[in-house]
């Protein structure tokens, strides 16, 4: 080998697969949110002016999210469906994924717990 520090090469290619897809500068997962939520409020306030609010709203919301990392919302929910979702998180300290339940099951016609 050389005495000469070799020079990593940045290849533009793997930056742009890992790139989620956008729709007008917000991921798609955060515009079907935003789309739910706007037709939500349009349905249960009859007024489409509350639902343009509400797009204009979560759309800027949604653009200071994802204006340092593109995957911030694939952040967001990954953690909705692992770390948010378990309800034993307080008794353990953390998140933890025992299909066991804590307490055991009471059962009238078992014997124990009658």
């Amino acid at each position: 080998m050389s005495d000469e520090t070799e020079i990593l090469t940045k290849n533009e290619l793997f930056l742009a697969v890992t790139r989620p897809a956008l729709w007008a500068g917000i991921p798609i997962e955060a515009a079907v949110l935003l789309l739910i939520s706007s037709a939500s409020v349009l349905i249960w306030s009859n007024s489409p002016v509350y639902a343009a609010v509400v797009v204009a709203f979560g759309y800027s919301i949604s653009r200071l999210i994802v204006r340092h990392d593109v995957n911030a919302f694939r952040l967001l929910f990954l953690w909705g469906r692992t770390k948010a979702g378990n309800r034993n998180r307080a008794f353990w300290g953390g998140s933890s994924y025992s299909p066991l339940p804590l307490a055991g099951l009471r059962r009238k016609g078992f014997g124990r717990h009658d």
